[in-house]
């Protein structure tokens, strides 16, 4: 009887064998269905979008950047980045934007600091300061700045700040030490939203600042800078930016903080 069993056992195995084994033999050989790709960052609102890859094109209105100097690329935190150099920076016409402005906003982007200069504009739409010279330029009534300074006498941390104008005054986004960036850190996500009643700066999806602003004023703003204070934000030295920029989105809609963090995760999966 025992031999039986034996046998009846060894039939089995060599039934199962190939069965276990025939996708590895087969032609063309068994595909494992691949993970489904994540979900696309929402575009609802979205009316400017620089992915800085090989071109400065704006993504949504398909307008390309005015370029002042030589900005390059480099390697960003999603495929390639804006490179800042010396008196370079991008200009666009707002005129050019797929929607105008309104009292709600969102400005966010990936930042790679360089510390050298020791300030710096990043992101500014502003007015003309009439019957100032170019290096004077610091109209603060309307529009806004988005800026670094040094933290500390060493210059081992940058401070990202943020200004924005109501139509008669101006109110400011200092988060203090919140806001710092070690000048040797990696990629930062800064995000400046604004909608009537309240403007908040974000770093890395962390509100960090905040201002009670009764509504921002687009009076007399007609171009965005990146990269560089100039032209519009020149008198208190915020220029050209050595620093890497990425992913630069903006929404006519205030994100919330989930929404910012949900960004975050995406670019960093």
């Amino acid at each position: 009887m025992r031999k039986y069993v034996y046998m009846l056992s060894a039939a089995l195995l060599l039934f199962v064998l190939p069965s276990c084994f025939q996708d590895l033999d087969q032609d063309p050989p068994f595909n494992y269905p691949e993970e489904p790709p994540k979900p696309p960052i929402s575009e609802d609102g979205q009316i400017f979008y620089l992915s800085f890859e090989d071109n400065f094109e704006d993504n949504v209105s398909n307008t390309a950047a005015t370029i002042v100097g030589n900005p390059g690329f480099t390697e960003g935190k999603v495929a390639k980045a804006y490179a800042g150099v010396q008196d370079g920076y991008l200009t666009f016409r707002l005129s050019d934007l797929a929607s105008d402005l309104g009292a709600d906003l969102t400005v966010g982007f990936w930042y790679k600091v360089n510390a050298n200069p020791d300030r710096a504009g990043i992101i500014v739409i502003g007015p003309v300061t009439e019957g100032a010279s170019p290096e004077a330029q610091n109209n603060r009534t309307s529009g806004f700045r988005i800026f670094r300074e040094k933290g500390d006498e060493n210059n081992t941390v940058q401070r990202i700040k943020a200004n924005v104008g109501n139509g008669t005054g101006d109110g400011w986004l200092d988060g203090g030490a919140n806001a710092d960036i070690p000048a040797t850190a990696g990629w930062k996500y800064i995000t400046l939203t604004l909608t009537a009643g309240k403007a908040v700066l974000y770093l890395d999806g962390e509100e960090v600042a905040t201002n009670d602003l009764s509504q921002i004023s687009w009076a007399g703003c007609d171009i965005l800078s990146i990269g560089s204070g100039a032209p519009r934000f020149t008198e208190w030295g915020h220029l050209s930016d050595n620093s890497l920029i990425d992913e630069l989105r903006i929404y006519n809609r205030a994100l919330t903080a989930a929404q910012i963090k949900d960004i975050i995760i995406h670019d960093s999966e």
